[in-house]
């Protein structure tokens, strides 16, 4: 074989496969003692409770203490007729601030508590949109009744 030529191991030396072992016990040991610190150092966020109402089975609110206010589904796939009242057949309210105003005048009478009604084809966005309004009443309680169309 001629000096200079590559052949056969050619002075190559070969890594021999060993597993190499990690020691995880210094990462666990510091997992360990993040975790105490922080729960050691935290605070607990005392958090306050909602003030609902009761849930009792089979007991309605009186309609005559409350307002009520109706959505009602459109046939044609709109989100829905808001209306004063409890008749199907009344007003469409467009703008919803005259809802929080009804609403407002009825609590202002001794009205706590709002009854909104919806029929069972109306878009959830709809409801959320009236409650939305109403919720800068302070004081005002909610009830929500579904409505099957006749």
């Amino acid at each position: 074989m001629a000096k200079g030529s590559l052949g056969g191991d050619a002075g190559i030396k070969k890594k021999k496969n060993e597993d190499a072992d990690l020691d995880i016990t210094p990462m666990i040991d510091v997992v360990f003692l993040l975790l105490i610190f922080f729960m050691v150092t935290s605070t607990m966020d005392d958090q306050k409770a909602a003030n609902v109402p009761p849930a009792v089975h089979g007991v309605g609110a009186d309609k005559n203490k409350a307002t009520i206010v109706s959505v009602i589904a459109d046939p044609s796939g709109g989100v829905g007729r808001v209306i004063l009242g409890d008749d199907p057949g009344g007003e469409e309210i467009i703008n919803l601030d005259l809802v929080r105003r009804h609403v407002q005048a009825g609590f202002n009478e001794g009205k706590e508590l709002v009854i909104i009604k919806a029929e069972r084809d109306v878009k959830e966005g709809r409801v959320q949109e009236v409650l939305k309004v109403l919720a800068d009443i302070d004081g005002l309680k909610f009830a929500i009744g579904v409505q099957d169309p006749q």
